[in-house]
């Protein structure tokens, strides 16, 4: 079974293709870039495949409040076969955060 495998991350939608012996059921696990879990599955039938839709977990959040640990996660998923869509705006919004972090002055304690 051809599957898209999507993750919504950060208002940015990340997907990876893959063959699965079944399609998953809703609440099931899958292993993507690691385990994930299943939130919702959508036949695509113009495709011949299914859209698999993911939970993002802790780590995801994590990682998104650090632009440079974000950025280095999408290039590592990219590295693993996963598509980014509008990856030119996600990329463009992390440098403009990492940039605003470098330009921020810290905060006087006194």
């Amino acid at each position: 079974m051809r599957a898209r495998l999507i993750l919504e991350n950060g208002g940015h939608t990340l997907s990876k293709r893959v063959d699965l012996d079944e399609v998953p059921a809703v609440g099931s696990i899958v292993l993507a870039d690691r385990e994930r879990r299943v939130v919702s599955v959508e036949p695509v039938d113009e495709r011949g495949e299914v859209a698999v839709y993911l939970r993002e977990d802790a780590d995801d959040l994590m990682l998104q409040v650090v632009p440079e640990a974000h950025l280095a996660r999408i290039e590592l998923m990219k590295r693993d076969g996963w598509e980014v869509e509008e990856e030119d705006a996600l990329m463009e919004w992390l440098m403009h955060r990492i940039d605003r972090q470098d330009e921020d002055e810290p905060v006087d304690p006194s």
